[in-house]
């Protein structure tokens, strides 16, 4: 799920994603790729379909879904603490997939 103000922001996501080759070696469906228009809803969306994981780069939302959702991974330049057991933190999505 990716937060974004319009649709040209969503399909540069979903451009982005298909440059990186996820869609193809990574295991993630096109078509499953959800937006929302405001961090509120993400977190929201994020407990009702209940994820075995999750990625944000928000810290907020990443606290606030630590006991519902199995997994998570916080993206983040800055190496936080972690918050729970069950949340990883990695400075990118290359870096925790061993592409880097």
């Amino acid at each position: 799920m990716e937060r974004v103000l319009d649709d040209e922001s969503e399909q540069k996501v979903l451009t982005a994603l298909e440059n990186a080759g996820v869609f193809t070696s990574g295991g993630l469906v096109k078509d499953k790729v959800l937006f929302c228009s405001t961090e509120i809803g993400r977190s929201s969306f994020v407990r009702q379909l209940e994820p075995d994981w999750h990625i944000d780069t928000n810290p907020e939302i990443i606290s606030q879904l630590a006991r519902f959702i199995k997994y998570q991974l916080h993206v983040s330049p800055s190496r936080p603490e972690r918050t729970a057991v069950n949340v990883f933190n990695s400075p990118s999505l290359e870096q925790f997939f061993g592409c880097v």
